[in-house]
């Protein structure tokens, strides 16, 4: 119940509820270039989107204790969706802003996890539902074994799962918004196939489920333009300086508390290897581009952090970290 007050408060807040004084509640958090200008270049093609950056933010700051991260990441991704969406369609650009502005939407909600029974029924429909309209045709182990769904080292884990139910919550925004049902259905399918760029979710899911491929039931693969925009949108924005090198940077917080790194020289080192097997998963050509460019500005900075020379590879020097050996 606590869910869908949320989410209702949320889109009270885009109809008007509250007034002019939230047109812009993304001024309150910093926003670097060149991200900032693709997102001033959506809102001023789309204004409506405006609602949804809001929907966004509110719903960040009701779910997290400092939610400066998770919305620098999500206007990342959507500031990099319209660049990269740039020679798609008028109607397709609004498309892949609106995905990324939602994909993250259920991240952080305790009770969307698919071991909640009424959570994984609603998802079973909405995957046959979307599967009775054609999509999924690359994914044939896709929701073929709900044994794995409802594992609690699975479909317990909202970072394993959030695409799952994300795509649930980002279908029933867009319905209040007046979206139709066929471009409804490209933004659930679009939020559920954006998360196979991870290489540890893959690892995670495999180990929860006790066998190798379980993660295709879990991960569809891109297979539309607009998905694999959100595929490589998500994956890209991680290789933003300000959340990778800092102290105390989201990056470096994960390596802390997610991979257990004890000082600042094993926090870059963790971070170094995931960026590593990170930096070849993007499905487009532009999103391979830009991957490039980010990690050439990261690279030096992280081999720096652990003490190497610039020309040193940390592989090689300090081998694969212990965590993920």
């Amino acid at each position: 119940m606590k869910r869908f007050i949320l989410y209702g408060i949320a889109i009270a807040v885009v109809f008007g509820v509250t007034g002019s004084a939230v047109a812009a509640s993304q001024d309150a958090y910093a926003l670097p270039e060149p991200y900032l200008a693709h997102e001033k270049a959506y809102l001023k093609e789309f204004p409506e989107l405006q609602g949804l950056m809001d929907v966004m933010i509110a719903t960040t700051v009701a779910q997290l204790k400092d939610p400066e991260a998770d919305i620098l990441h999500n206007r990342v991704c959507s500031a990099l969706a319209y660049e990269m969406a740039a020679k798609l369609s008028t109607p397709e650009r609004k498309l892949a802003v609106v995905t990324d502005i939602l994909h993250n939407i259920s991240k952080e909600d305790k009770a969307a996890v698919l071991t909640n029974p009424e959570m994984l029924a609603k998802a079973t429909a909405m995957v046959s539902k979307l599967r009775q309209a054609g999509y999924f045709k690359s994914s044939p182990g896709f929701w073929d074994d709900r044994a794995v769904l409802e594992n609690p080292k699975v479909g317990g884990n909202l970072g394993l799962i959030h695409h799952i139910t994300g795509a649930l919550t980002a279908g029933e925004i867009a319905a209040k918004q007046a979206f139709s049902e066929k471009d409804i259905q490209m933004i659930q399918v679009a939020v559920l196939e954006h998360s196979t760029g991870y290489w540890y979710f893959r690892d995670s899911v495999d180990a929860g489920a006790g066998r190798k491929g379980a993660w295709q039931i879990v991960y569809p693969e891109p297979e539309n333009e607009i998905a694999k925009i959100a595929h490589d949108a998500d994956l890209i924005s991680q290789f933003v300086y300000e959340s990778v090198v800092p102290d105390g940077s989201k990056w470096r917080e994960l390596a802390k508390k997610r991979w257990k790194a004890s000082d600042t020289k094993e926090e870059a080192h963790i971070v170094y290897y995931v960026f590593f097997r990170l930096f070849e998963e993007a499905k487009t050509a532009r999103g391979k581009e830009l991957a490039k460019e980010q990690w050439e500005k990261i690279r030096p900075e992280l081999v720096k952090l652990m003490g190497l020379k610039p020309g040193d590879d940390p592989v090689n020097v300090l081998g694969v970290p212990t965590i993920f050996k």
